[in-house]
């Protein structure tokens, strides 16, 4: 099921295994780069990042920016080092 290509890849049911977490995830809370591909980011703290790196992003580059409590963001994330915090995130 792992594409590396972004979630319109993936068949119907791929997608909803990706999106019901069925990929797996890893618990984040330390300051580590941790690679590899993620589709959804959950914060379990206030969060903020020295790095985050999504494949397919445009616009602003996510900087010093908080995320809070409970929020989620998605894309295709290929490496995540935290700065503070504590995030769940999910792999696709």
């Amino acid at each position: 099921m792992a594409h590396d290509m972004g979630i319109q890849n993936y068949s119907v049911k791929e997608a909803l295994n990706v999106k019901l977490g069925q990929g797996g995830s890893t618990l984040i809370t330390d300051t580590s780069a941790h690679t590899g591909t993620y589709v959804a980011i959950t914060f379990l703290e206030a969060t903020t990042f020295t790095a985050l790196t999504d494949a397919n992003r445009d616009g602003n580059t996510i900087g010093s920016q908080t995320f809070p409590v409970g929020a989620t963001i998605y894309g295709t994330f290929t490496s995540i080092t935290l700065a503070s915090g504590a995030c769940i995130a999910y792999k696709g």
